[in-house]
């Protein structure tokens, strides 16, 4: 999953906690992209689009 990010793929940082923040970054994203698919299809209601993330 991380390989999806292109600053993880490609890291010219030095400082280990930059990039320690950026995969901590990038875990958060995942897990949000997660919930929102799962609500999606487990929850309805009145306004919802009619897209699909």
């Amino acid at each position: 999953w991380h390989n999806a990010f292109n600053r993880l793929q490609r890291c010219y940082e030095r400082k280990e906690s930059v990039v320690h923040a950026y995969f901590d970054l990038a875990d958060a994203i995942i897990t949000i992209r997660s919930l929102i698919r799962q609500a999606w299809i487990s929850r309805r209601w009145d306004t919802r689009p009619t897209r699909r993330p």
